[in-house]
């Protein structure tokens, strides 16, 4: 049976400090480094289907070849990270897979608005919808609908991480393009 999800990309974390969870990472297992984005409003982001506010803290970093998303909830509008800070800070909260359109994907899979408990648009054009509990052990599963660009910097931050050093495991997210291009020298 072809399940038309693909291969885990991310595994997502919902944590009280990303720069204090990214160093225990970077610490523990070598992932890193992190690339932060200090304040993110969501674009249209819907929480069992009602439209709501939310803004973020979020990081990401490689281990090997899975990326590791930190998020860290700012504010206290009802939604799944602050539930999740709530009931499981720092646990394991969502695998995410890449797929080319979640709209096609939802319908062939005969999965309907009542599996989907949060999905929005973020500012850089990325579209993602996660499916509640879907996963065996109570896990959401993320279907993220990625821009090129998007999906170049993953793919960026994930070159950095196959020659990093171990110094500096926090960094903000617009110094990919200046890390890159120090592996290009």
């Amino acid at each position: 049976m072809s399940a038309g999800f693909g291969a885990v990309m991310q595994h997502g974390y919902v944590v009280n400090d990303v720069s204090a969870a990214a160093a225990q990472w970077a610490e523990r297992v070598g992932a890193g480094p992190f690339y932060v984005i200090d304040r993110m409003r969501m674009d249209r982001y819907y929480y069992r289907g009602v439209r709501t506010d939310v803004e973020m803290r979020l990081a990401f970093g490689y281990w090997a070849g899975l990326q590791i998303e930190l998020i860290e909830p700012l504010g206290s509008a009802d939604n799944l990270y602050v539930q999740a800070l709530r009931d499981a800070p720092g646990q394991l909260n969502h695998c995410a897979v890449v797929v080319s359109d979640i709209d096609r994907l939802l319908a062939a899979r005969g999965l309907g608005q009542d599996r989907v408990i949060q999905s929005g648009t973020m500012p850089s054009g990325l579209r993602f919808v996660y499916l509640d509990r879907y996963l065996p052990g109570g896990l959401h599963l993320e279907l993220i609908e990625a821009t090129e660009s998007t999906l170049g910097a993953f793919a960026g931050m994930q070159a950095v991480s196959r020659q990093w050093d171990g110094q500096d495991p926090l960094r903000p997210i617009a110094r990919v393009q200046q890390d890159l291009a120090r592996l290009g020298s």
